[in-house]
């Protein structure tokens, strides 16, 4: 063999393994159940002082005692607190964005910390900073450093949210990626942290030459700009400039691709920088906080398409406004957020505002927020009982909280079964990627139907689609709602049509399907022309509507229109659910089935105790023999049985005891026999 032809072989060679290697790449399986996350101190003294006021943890900048709680936080005392309280995940400092050459200054003291954090059983991602430079610092070790950041449309640099001495990124400047992969080696091999968490992690517009180009090169793969754009060649175009309103109904095809390619960009890094990761150590779990996972307009205005960011990450980190509570008629929750990740297969730490707060208001509902998360998928956390304290530790906060976390921790322990069931959703909301990139239309039909579905506390979750993935309907599913889903290709609407003419029944509403997946007008919809004459199919042209107060950092909806009737009577007419509930609108159910097991989980989002009436009715006639326990164990209730009264020959209801902040009931049944 000569020797160009061993170099070829040895190359194809390394290639072959780097896929099989790439293909075999396992996600961390993180259990939500067994992580407790806390604060983590993950901003270094130096940006308290630059910022001079308040910031992170509730500190003012310009604290003298700033120094004193560092110096307490990085010691064995707080990683001691934590294990007692039953803490055992965090990220901290490490890389703020202030430029390695001056932040490794304090690497010796994070070290010590994460060494802490192991011998309390504690692990430790990496707070890796993504969408800041902080150029005064900076530019001492990279002079070049104006070359990456990104340029707003009036060719000035870019800054985060207004603070003038934090640039933010082009992430296709050259040298970005590369720093960001030092980074990423440096934490995980010398640091020794179990993980990498990318703060700030979306990407806003850049419209530097560098994007300019890069996005004509992306448009002249466009094989007739003729018919898409209208254009007989690309090679003149230049980005398009911010959207006024920002959202709406992007039909502008240009603006599509402009979209498109930002989110492409964006996620094609972050899949690198995850095998980057995953190379220097197998096991880290990789995450980043790409704020409300559900914020409308996610794709157009920060780059970010969730459903497939799914593959380059193990953890999602959603930080939002929505602190768990009623308020102005909105049932303020997480569940939209818990329930997106949770069809993604991605564990999810869904941090809110003050995760129990600091008001006596959110005290006197500590439980909330730890109750929704372990009730809808999430990852329980108490972010201030660690809080900054001019004594180093908040004793009177820690000695409040500290039976509480016992408590809620033994809840946990003791209905391990119950919690840790797969969740029962025989219905479906069909979550179109294209859809919720091009559309607000689309983005209310679902928040407004998910509202209807939460307050009558039917069992569902959500069914993410894409145009360019085959559409799979889960053998458990019985129903698929298809919300206002303007956006849909050919196979999509094809699946939904066989999904019904099999048996399923699919609820149609407003301009489902009437547009390809590049919103572009059909001469006739497949969709409903598909379902025409099916009985287990409903289609109609209105749109199921509820008051959305919010939907970038906070999601609020108010109660829907009518009730929601026109929702509810559709499924009425073609779906009879095995077990339905009867309670308040403010309280909210997930449904888990074991084999011979129903778990219904009921957490109530307003301050008053739910008062007797809450009912179960199971419509199956095995279930008539079925036993009924009830327990609170946040109000230390043991389980107690429930009656089952019978009306008719296969129908029984359990009508529950009040109970406060969380009810959990377990339904048995015996098995049938063969």
């Amino acid at each position: 063999m000569n020797q160009c032809v061993f170099f070829g072989c040895l190359i194809l060679g390394v290639i072959s393994v780097a896929r099989a290697a790439d293909a075999e790449l396992a996600k961390n399986a993180l259990d939500p159940l067994k992580c407790r996350w806390t604060f983590g101190n993950h901003e270094p003294v130096s940006m308290y002082h630059r910022i001079g006021g308040h910031s992170t943890g509730g500190i003012d900048g310009n604290a003298l005692w700033l120094e004193d709680w560092h110096h307490w936080f990085d010691s064995e005392a707080s990683t001691q607190l934590m294990q007692d309280l039953g803490l055992n995940m965090l990220h901290c400092r490490f890389y703020k964005g202030m430029g390695w050459k001056f932040e490794s200054r304090d690497f010796p003291n994070v070290k010590r910390f994460v060494e802490n954090c192991h011998k309390h059983n504690i692990r430790a991602l990496a707070y890796v900073q993504f969408s800041t430079l902080y150029y005064e610092t900076m530019l001492d070790e990279i002079p070049d450093l104006a070359d990456w950041a990104a340029i707003d449309e009036n060719g000035k640099k870019r800054t985060y949210y207004g603070a003038y001495y934090r640039w933010l990124p082009c992430i296709n400047a050259p040298d970005f990626e590369p720093y960001l992969k030092r980074m990423i080696g440096i934490a995980l091999t010398e640091g020794n942290f179990d993980g990498i968490m990318f703060d700030n992690a979306d990407s806003q517009i850049c419209y530097c030459p560098r994007c300019a180009k890069l996005f004509r090169d992306y448009l002249a793969t466009e094989p007739n700009p003729e018919q898409r754009f209208g254009l007989p060649t690309v090679a003149h175009v230049v980005p398009p400039p911010p959207r006024r309103p920002e959202f709406g109904e992007i039909q502008d095809p240009l603006y599509q691709q402009w979209v498109l390619f930002r989110c492409e960009r964006l996620t094609a890094l972050y899949h690198r920088l995850y095998l980057h990761a995953k190379s220097c150590k197998p096991d880290a779990v990789v995450s980043a906080n790409i704020a409300n996972i559900r914020r409308a307009n996610m794709a157009a205005k920060v780059a970010l398409n969730v459903p497939d960011l799914a593959n380059c990450f193990d953890l999602f980190v959603s930080q939002s406004g929505n602190a768990p509570k009623v308020a102005d008629g909105c049932i303020i929750n997480r569940i939209r957020e818990l329930k997106l990740s949770q069809a993604l297969h991605t564990p999810i730490l869904a941090l809110c505002d003050n995760d129990g707060g600091m008001s006596p208001e959110a005290e006197a509902q500590y439980f909330l927020p730890l109750m929704e998360d372990a009730v809808f998928g999430g990852i329980p956390t108490d972010r201030t009982v660690i809080k900054p304290d001019r004594d180093g530790v908040p004793r009177q906060l820690v000695a409040f909280r500290r039976p509480l976390l016992q408590r809620f921790n033994q809840t946990i322990r003791s209905n391990h079964k119950s919690f840790a069931a797969p969740s029962y959703a025989p219905l479906r909301i069909l979550y179109s990627r294209e859809s919720m990139q091009f559309s607000e239309k689309a983005y209310r039909a679902i928040l407004s139907a998910e509202e209807i579905l939460l307050r009558n506390h039917l069992p569902y979750a959500l069914l993410p689609t894409a145009a360019d993935k085959p559409l799979t309907i889960p053998d458990d599913c019985e129903t698929v709602l298809v919300c206002d889903q303007r956006c849909l290709a050919e196979t999509e609407a094809d699946t939904l049509v066989q999904f019904a003419k099999r048996g399923g029944r699919v609820i149609v509403t407003g301009e489902s399907g009437a547009y390809d997946d590049a919103y572009r007008q059909r001469r006739d919809n497949p969709l409903v022309r598909g379902l025409t004459g099916c009985d287990s199919a409903i289609c109609r042209g209105d749109v199921d509507a509820a008051p959305i107060k919010g939907v970038w950092w906070t999601i609020q909806v108010g109660a829907p229109s009518d009730g929601g009737r026109r929702l509810l009577a559709d499924l009425a007419k073609v779906w009879n659910p095995e077990i339905s509930i009867q309670a308040p609108p403010t309280v909210f159910a997930e449904v888990k089935r074991s084999a011979h097991a129903f778990h219904v989980h009921l957490v109530n989002y307003a301050k008053e105790p739910v008062a007797q009436g809450v009912r179960i009715i199971l419509k199956e006639k095995q279930n008539t023999r079925a036993g009924c326990m009830f327990s609170a164990p946040l109000e230390d209730r043991l389980p107690e049985p429930v009656a089952a009264r019978v009306s008719g020959a296969d129908i029984g209801t359990f009508e529950l005891p009040m109970f406060r902040e969380y009810a959990l009931i377990q339904i048995d049944w015996p098995a049938t026999k063969e």
